[in-house]
């Protein structure tokens, strides 16, 4: 995507680090370590921060049931306080989703370096993600982390309910395209951003999304 412009002054894009793993993977952490060692300022934003701010009460459908399998937003099965199976995903949520990733491109269009951690388990969202951001310098980043351990993780943290760990860590992955992979319960937050930073440094291939631009 070229640079837009700021008066005479062409600006260049910004670049985006995009963070795809399952619940407690480390992606928040190792967002935070990387604000601190990126020689250039990052925002860090991404599905957590956009959740925050929707309406839960209108939007997100608690249950149970069999009776009821879907939403205007998002519909989360559970059973016996834990989550069962992937959120699905309504009307309202697809439309919100793919305006959260134009709003992505917008900010990296205008020259704002982004630090985006998803947990892409919808091959709609991740199409949204793709078709707004494959035009921009994204280096996407795969986080994997062995199920038992992000399980513990979830556990520890106890910010939220139990099952979303499991049930997304085969999901996110199943598109099989990144720029770079990391093992996240192998390596350390240090060690994990330093790769990530070597990446940008050593102008690592960015070619992730194009190259699902193609699939689709």
């Amino acid at each position: 995507m070229k640079g837009s412009k700021r008066g005479n002054t062409k600006v260049q894009p910004g670049q985006i680090i995009l963070l795809n793993g399952t619940s407690s993977a480390g992606k928040s952490t190792l967002a935070k370590q990387l604000q601190e060692i990126l020689p250039q300022p990052y925002l860090h934003t991404g599905i957590d921060h956009f959740l925050a701010a929707t309406p839960w009460s209108r939007l997100f459908v608690y249950s149970d049931s069999t009776s009821q399998t879907e939403a205007e937003g998002w519909f989360l099965p559970f059973q016996d306080g834990a989550l069962v199976s992937a959120p699905r995903l309504g009307l309202v949520a697809y439309q919100w989703l793919d305006g959260m990733y134009a709003s992505f491109a917008t900010l990296a269009a205008r020259g704002v370096n982004l630090i985006v951690d998803d947990v892409i388990y919808d091959p709609q969202v991740l199409r949204s993600a793709v078709t707004h951001l494959a035009d921009l310098p994204v280096l996407f980043v795969g986080l994997h982390c062995p199920v038992a351990e992000a399980m513990r993780r979830e556990h520890e943290r106890g910010d939220r309910a139990p099952g979303g760990a499991a049930i997304f860590h085969e999901l996110v992955h199943r598109h099989g395209c990144y720029d770079l992979e990391i093992d996240t319960a192998q390596a350390s937050p240090t060690e994990c951003s330093e790769q990530i930073r070597l990446a940008l440094t050593q102008r690592h291939p960015q070619t992730a999304l194009r190259h699902l631009r193609q699939r689709f």
